[in-house]
């Protein structure tokens, strides 16, 4: 997606000396994935502004991406079709934060459910990143964690009816226990093509 951008720019680093010749396809990689999370970004601060939800997309995100990187899920085969998950996703929770009101025993339930399948299946590979054995072990506490810390985080908002804090953390765990559960589909509807 940014192949000529990330190109260009590790070229003029190199061609300055600020990058070492030998090292330049590490930070052509590095600088790839930069710009792939500047667009992330960029795209979830204009999502927030559009429609009034900033504040709670920066929540969520920052709940979403410290779980989804231990607790895995699915993950698209090219960086286009996960920028375009990445906004669907997004652009859906930021609807449901701005126009879906929720009573607090249902966002409990939301979280208790999303939580045990973040616990019970995490972490879940993918063969477009598939886990070894050790990764596995590292993930699964860490993922474990991360899910534990955010139920009683959210719980305690809810105890003291900071709903419009803790909907964003409900939300983060339901984005990543939909992408875990939608990894298994994919997986099995593959096998059954596969056959």
């Amino acid at each position: 997606m940014f192949s000529r951008v990330s190109e260009k720019i590790t070229n003029n680093l190199v061609k300055h000396g600020a990058v070492d010749i030998n090292e330049r396809e590490i930070y052509l990689f590095g600088v790839h994935q930069g710009l792939i999370i500047l667009l992330n970004i960029i795209t979830t601060v204009a999502i927030g502004l559009l429609f009034g939800t900033l504040w709670q997309m920066l929540i969520f995100t920052v709940a979403y991406m410290s779980l989804r990187s231990y607790a895995g899920g699915y993950h698209a085969s090219t960086p286009l079709r996960c920028y375009f998950l990445s906004t669907l996703l997004t652009t859906t929770v930021s609807l449901l934060i701005r126009y879906i009101d929720l009573h607090t025993l249902t966002y409990v339930g939301l979280l208790i459910l999303a939580g045990i399948i973040v616990i019970a299946f995490s972490p879940v590979g993918n063969k477009n990143k598939p886990l070894d054995d050790s990764e596995k072990k590292v993930y699964k506490k860490k993922a474990v964690l991360i899910c534990v810390i955010e139920v009683l985080t959210a719980m305690v908002l809810l105890c003291f009816r900071l709903e419009s804090v803790a909907v964003n953390l409900v939300w983060a765990l339901v984005a990543i226990s939909g992408m875990m559960i939608l990894n298994v589909g994919c997986m099995n509807r593959q096998g059954d093509l596969n056959r």
